[in-house]
């Protein structure tokens, strides 16, 4: 069973390193998860520093969030203890952690497209196919390297997130943003989002035949993360730990249906037949 297993994950590992060094190769496949970065933390800094400095004004003078900011400390724990401005901005930068599940969805969706897409067009898939891999194997092997990137990306876009907070925020307030529900976003349900998106796009990608239609299917997933984090930041809910987790055991559960159905659906043959 141990050999078995060892060799199992020696097939896996070395398509993966493959993957690896084709990626090296088309560093134009990561710009749109590294624009994701980008585009997950400008929203906040500008609207929790930008915009009170454009004003001339802090945000406890402006009026605005104040109440909010009060009424969230029961749901979140870490903004006990701080008071005016920086209350407001620690509340204000958890509603915008949210964003930072876009960059592993993003990633994983650039990747995993141009991952399978990427070796049909160059007709690198078809030996791939032929080899005695399992279609588990397989589908494990064609995830793991946008797995570990994307995850890398979302952590180091983490890292610059608390990093910027510390730089730029009233004392304290950084550490508000170190506690339970951050590590529930972005090391439970991060990875948990994430490799729903991976599976979603190597099985939309196992039956498309350009990147671009793929990932406009598979980009669906963005839209549950955009309406939730405009919902709490309207006031109509607070995603607190208990709802995080509750997100999480609904990842899990999506990405068991999704794992039976990227086995049913990525057949060699078809998929062979198909590009033919």
């Amino acid at each position: 069973m141990t050999a078995v297993t060892g060799s199992s994950w020696q097939r896996i590992s070395a398509i993966a390193r493959k993957d690896a060094a084709e990626l090296a190769r088309n560093p134009g496949a990561i710009l749109p998860a590294v624009a994701m970065v980008a585009g997950s933390l400008f929203p906040a800094f500008f609207v929790v520093v930008g915009a009170p400095m454009i004003a001339g004004r802090g945000l406890e003078a402006s009026g605005q969030f104040s109440e909010e900011a009060r009424a969230a400390v029961g749901q979140i724990p870490e903004l006990a203890g701080l008071s005016g401005d920086g209350l407001i901005q620690a509340f204000l930068f958890h509603q915008f952690t949210l964003l930072l599940l876009l960059v592993p969805v993003v990633g994983a969706m650039a990747l995993a497209t141009h991952s399978v897409i990427g070796e049909k067009q160059s007709k690198a898939l078809e030996p791939l196919l032929a080899t005695p891999l399992s279609t588990i194997e397989l589908l494990a092997a064609k995830t793991l390297t946008p797995f570990v990137f994307a995850l890398a990306l979302t952590w180091i876009a983490a890292a610059l997130f608390i990093g910027g907070v510390w730089l730029v925020s009233e004392p304290g307030v950084w550490r508000a943003l170190l506690g339970v529900r951050t590590f529930l976003m972005l090391c439970v349900l991060g990875p948990l989002v994430e490799l729903a998106a991976l599976q979603l796009s190597v099985i939309v990608s196992s039956r498309a035949n350009d990147p671009r239609s793929a990932q406009q299917l598979t980009s669906l997933l963005i839209l549950p993360i955009t309406a939730v984090f405009v919902a709490q930041l309207m006031g109509a809910f607070i995603v607190g730990p208990t709802v995080l987790l509750l997100g999480s055991f609904g990842c899990l559960l999506l990405n068991a249906v999704l794992l039976w159905v990227g086995v049913q659906v990525f057949q060699r043959e078809t998929i062979l037949m198909r590009w033919k």
